[in-house]
């Protein structure tokens, strides 16, 4: 399988192709999942950074009905309703699925090490 990973230079780009392999039942090579996870754990201080932005307005708009004389309660309900909580927790989930890919990718590595060695 020959891919150019040149052209996979975002997080979303890579995850991207990684997913098409697999829709097309295509088999990953040790040396792609490497390549896959090095450039995921280069670029993730990105994605992390745009989380901790999301957070900071998903605390802002919280605070603001606090200090309006909501209730916590209230507040929580009607910030988890917003469009920026929702993008909130789409980018969590994002950052912790490149971190899953990026262990599967030092396994697969490690497995594929043993097997050579066997």
């Amino acid at each position: 399988m020959i891919t150019n990973m040149d052209n996979l230079v975002t997080i979303d780009k890579i995850v991207e192709w990684l997913t098409k392999q697999v829709e097309d039942k295509m088999p990953i090579d040790t040396h792609e999942w490497l390549e896959a996870a090095q450039k995921m754990n280069v670029l993730l201080q990105g994605e992390q950074e745009k989380l901790f932005s999301l957070e900071q307005e998903v605390a802002l708009l919280r605070k603001g009905l606090i200090e309006a004389d909501k209730t916590v309660a209230y507040s929580k309900v009607m910030v988890e309703a917003t469009d920026e909580y929702k993008a909130m927790k789409t980018q969590k989930a994002k950052i912790e699925r490149c971190l899953e890919m990026i262990r599967i990718a030092k396994l697969q590595a490690r497995i594929s090490k043993d097997i050579l060695n066997s």
